[in-house]
């Protein structure tokens, strides 16, 4: 039996398959409501046609929905779709090294590897879960299990965990992570001075807030935890400006780098190199006054005594460069070393030097803003429902009042994971591959909505009203992280 393998009619009430003319031109295979089984005497009887479906259509008796394909079998990406050729080139081969790497070499050696983390002690159990594993045993599956809490991992579990993991390095008592003074929707290396440690200290000098050894350990485990999302092909829930990417994959920093990161000191330094630094009265010396993160004031010089150096017309450039690479390289080097070193673990940079930064931010965090309309292009329906019926009419007119982020919340409470792959809804991920979104109709509407992650399956009771829709699905959506009403 081959679940994706189906005999299609070309008659109306059935699979209905509208060949491609031409090579790379998209034909439609519509499953609809009445495609079932076909016997060999119906087979002799019409012209029928073997189709193999796409990995994300799983294909079942009353399942409904659209999708689109190439002539070979493959789903064409949304045409908003914000990958290229090249980059899907390039995902494709590091996708086939990390397959060999993960070849079984002794017998039946798994291609899963089981650990167990406390939901409610989550950073210091994943740490420990998986701060002894060799590269060999991070290129494996990960099947995450919570202490306590019943239930396999198919998939929706490790997705899960992969959400609330990359969510929990943003806390500030870990230190890792920090808001961008550019966009504080993106996120940077947190940078650690500490006063105490005198007047003499300069760029790279400069002490770490804290315990080094602990501070050095929680990075290095942040990288391992990057890393591991891009080859589970799970997304980290938050996005990073362009310099941690840069970081990541070694690559050099330009002056666009430093304005995301920090905007002022961008301008700052767009000025002085534009005015006359001998006719204008500067104020400033090569050095940097900032605040450690008790709110002491901090002196770095960035020369040998550079805080009796004033900035002159003849070593302004000398001080922008001196200032961009304070900014971006010396006041993070440990924990760039750090960081760089985990993400390298389990990602050697021979398989990620093709990528470029806005490539890896792909890859990794995928697109924060949802497309309404590849969303509703890319759902199946399922047990009943079909793209008219009123339930479902109710349901995306909802979709469609709801800011980015409740849709969000709702792709979330479905799907375990906040952001959305690159190539579109097409491919989201599920427990064994591309798993498109689908919503399935019971008929108890006494029930709230609830979903099973692991196949991204909206349960959605057939309410008689559009009101009780909305109450019911708001009420769903507040029980997002209790474990409530995911499968």
């Amino acid at each position: 039996y081959l679940p994706n393998v189906v005999v299609a009619a070309m008659t109306e009430g059935k699979v209905r398959v509208t060949r491609a003319r031409e090579r790379g031109e998209a034909r439609k295979v519509e499953v609809s409501l009445e495609a079932g089984a076909f016997s060999r005497e119906e087979a002799g009887m019409e012209p029928y046609v073997l189709v193999t479906l796409p990995e994300s259509v799983h294909y079942a008796q009353g399942v409904s929905g659209q999708i689109a394909i190439d002539v070979h079998g493959n789903v064409i990406p949304w045409e908003k779709s914000k990958d290229t050729a090249g980059f899907r080139d390039k995902v494709d081969k590091l996708r086939r090294a990390l397959d060999r790497s993960r070849r079984p070499r002794f017998g039946r050696d798994r291609d899963e590897l089981p650990i167990s983390v406390d939901r409610q002690n989550l950073f210091e159990s994943s740490y420990l879960a998986i701060r002894s594993l060799s590269r060999a045993e991070m290129n494996k599956k990960f099947q995450v299990s919570f202490v306590g809490e019943e239930g396999s991992d198919f998939g929706g579990v490790r997705r899960e965990w992969y959400n609330l993991i990359t969510l929990e390095l943003l806390k500030p008592q870990y230190g890792i992570f920090e808001p961008s003074a550019g966009d504080p929707y993106r996120y940077q290396l947190a940078t650690h001075i500490d006063s105490k440690a005198g007047e003499a200290i300069t760029g790279a000098q400069s002490v770490i807030r804290g315990e080094l050894e602990t501070l050095v350990d929680r990075l290095h485990f942040a990288g391992q935890v990057l890393a591991k999302c891009i080859v589970d092909q799970q997304l980290c829930a938050f996005h990073f400006t362009s310099a941690v990417y840069k970081k990541l994959l070694l690559q050099p920093f330009t002056v666009e780098d430093l304005e995301a990161v920090d905007g002022a000191l961008f301008h700052s330094l767009e000025w002085v190199l534009d005015v006359n630094a001998d006719e204008e009265d500067l104020g400033m010396y090569m050095c940097v006054d900032t605040t450690d993160t008790d709110g002491n004031h901090v002196t770095i010089d960035l020369v040998e005594g550079g805080s009796e150096i004033p900035v002159t017309e003849a070593n302004k450039i000398a001080f922008v460069h001196a200032m961009i690479n304070w900014r971006l390289v010396d006041r993070v080097a440990v924990q760039t070393d750090a960081l760089v070193a985990g993400f390298q673990s389990v990602l050697p940079l021979e398989l990620m030097e093709p990528f470029d930064a806005a490539e890896l931010e792909l890859l990794l965090c995928g697109s924060e803003e949802v497309d309404v309309d590849d969303w509703r292009h890319n759902t199946l329906y399922k047990s009943g429902y079909t793209a008219e019926s009123e339930v479902i009419t109710w349901f995306w007119a909802l979709v469609d009042k709801m800011s980015n982020e409740e849709r969000l919340q709702l792709l979330q409470f479905v799907t375990g994971t906040t952001s959305i792959p690159s190539r579109g809804f097409a491919n989201l991920q599920g427990s064994d591959g591309d798993r498109r979104f689908s919503i399935m109709r019971v008929t108890d509407t006494s029930r709230l909505p609830q979903s099973h992650t692991c196949f991204n399956e909206l349960v959605l009771p057939e309410y008689p009203t559009e009101e009780e829709l909305v109450t019911k699905l708001t009420q769903a959506l507040s029980h997002l992280g209790d474990g409530m009403l995911l499968r």
